[in-house]
């Protein structure tokens, strides 16, 4: 059984790092009924997985640097930096703070805050762009 906290590095790294859409990886980490709120904006399961789509039509690279991660039961916070290639060379910059919850070594929920600290002021809606 692995750790919370390693379960949420791993899927970070999954669907951030990868550059193809993988929605098989997204069902490894994430269970069925997930709800994702980012900046105010609610996403249910079939929404981040198009939201994901997405996110890999605009990009052809991400990077994530994970500044801190503290997990308590059920519950991981990470304070992560999200490093944007989009794919006509662009950059851009976010930082996330984001509440995950887990059950059963899945992925319920996530409440989460992007801030963009670099790039074109219309990327900023990378965090949640459906």
């Amino acid at each position: 059984m692995q750790s919370n906290k390693h379960i949420i590095i791993e899927a970070l790294q999954a669907l951030i790092t990868h550059p193809e859409h993988n929605e098989t990886e997204i069902a490894a980490f994430f269970a069925p009924g997930y709800q994702q709120t980012v900046d105010g904006e609610t996403l249910d399961y079939r929404g981040f997985v198009h939201h994901m789509a997405t996110l890999k039509t605009h990009t052809r690279q991400l990077s994530i640097t994970i500044n801190a991660i503290v997990a308590e039961g059920d519950t991981v916070f990470t304070h992560h930096r999200v490093d944007v290639e989009k794919a006509d060379g662009e950059k851009s910059h976010f930082e996330v703070f984001a509440r995950f919850t887990l059950f059963s070594e899945k992925i319920i929920r996530c409440e989460e805050l992007t801030r963009m600290i670099g790039g074109h002021p219309s990327d900023r809606d990378l965090g949640s762009r459906k």
